[in-house]
């Protein structure tokens, strides 16, 4: 989805909710948070948008901190900068009741929700970096596997996952490093494990639309879709579709993600903003392209959380431009993909 049809669904998601808000005419005060980036924002307003009240433009500014504070993600000045001119025609009343509605209520309200969910790009598809994935596949999980033969198990946390496809990269990296390493084989086109091992890949987003999709686990053939970048050995992990499923495009081939890569799977909503992580004792965690749209205290807010998801010794694989804001909680190494940071015994 282009930026501009996210902009253009979130403006509908505005307009419904105004539509629906109490009609209460009680004045919100000027936000006081955050002036500097109130007032930046203001600045950057061309002199062509200059007839927009300053009211408007703050309260815009103030839902967007909103969206900031509940779940991390920092919309730019141009994604405010549009919201405002397209919100120019709304009733400021109608706009400040909105806002003053939504203050008190949690990141769960639908609302917040809505807006979070129009704001997400869920932009992703399968083996997204294939050094990463052979890092990954040569590096990480052998280690992962060496330090975890009592266990004999494998938790694995996929941050932000949006449809899926990062869920149902690790899980069958993680069913054929099992394989190379002598604990897997792989069985009329199966990867199945051996000598009791398992693997346990969740899958966590802040969207319920994303989440339904990864669930599903089935993926449209379509242009610069889920599969642009597949190897052509990965594709022994899906099979044709035998029902065309609900709002399928016209002439368009489905696949769907085989049972045995499935069964490892999981799928729950969580916001990265929340401080306890959804599990503990992780062997590995992946959050990757979404730290990218938080500040950087959010961004340490995150990692501190993660840390505290992750048992000794367990990986954390954060995206290539995110700085590593807590060193103290890992020891960094660097490989072919990329750095990856190594959980030490440090206590939270």
């Amino acid at each position: 989805m282009t930026p501009d049809n996210k902009v253009n669904d979130l403006l509908q998601q505005m307009r419904l909710a105004v539509e629906n808000a109490r009609a209460a005419n009680a004045y919100l005060p000027l936000p006081t948070a955050s002036t500097s980036r109130a007032e930046a924002l203001i600045s950057s307003i061309s002199s062509e948008e200059s007839s927009q009240p300053h009211t408007l433009i703050l309260l815009t500014h103030e839902l967007m901190a909103g969206i900031e504070t509940r779940f991390g993600i920092k919309p730019s000045s141009l994604v405010q900068r549009k919201l405002v001119r397209i919100l120019n025609d709304m009733p400021i009343t109608a706009m400040r009741d909105w806002v003053e509605s939504l203050k008190n209520c949690s990141p769960d309200h639908s609302e917040w929700q809505a807006l979070a969910e129009n704001l997400t790009v869920q932009e992703t598809y399968f083996c997204r970096d294939p050094e990463l994935m052979r890092m990954l596949t040569e590096d990480i999980l052998p280690y992962l596997i060496a330090i975890r033969k009592k266990q004999k198990k494998l938790q694995v946390w996929s941050a932000a996952s949006s449809t899926g496809e990062e869920v149902y990269d690790l899980s069958f990296c993680a069913l054929r490093a099992l394989q190379n390493t002598g604990l897997g084989q792989c069985v009329n086109g199966r990867f199945l494990t051996e000598s009791g091992w398992s693997v346990h890949v969740l899958g966590t987003d802040i969207s319920y639309q994303a989440l339904r999709t990864a669930k599903a686990a089935s993926y449209s053939d379509l242009g610069m879709g889920s599969f642009r970048n597949l190897p052509q050995d990965w594709r022994i992990m899906f099979e044709d579709i035998k029902a065309t499923p609900t709002h399928a495009v016209p002439r368009v081939n489905y696949f769907k993600i085989r049972e045995w890569v499935r069964q490892c799977t999981r799928f729950e909503r969580f916001n990265l903003m929340n401080t306890q992580p959804p599990a503990l004792g992780m062997d590995l965690v992946f959050c990757r392209n979404v730290l990218i749209y938080f500040g950087d205290p959010a961004k340490k807010t995150v990692q501190t959380m993660l840390a505290r998801a992750i048992s000794t010794g367990g990986v954390l694989v954060l995206g290539a431009t995110v700085k590593m804001l807590v060193p103290e909680y890992f020891e960094s190494r660097q490989g072919k993909g990329g750095p990856w940071y190594v959980r030490n015994d440090t206590r939270l």
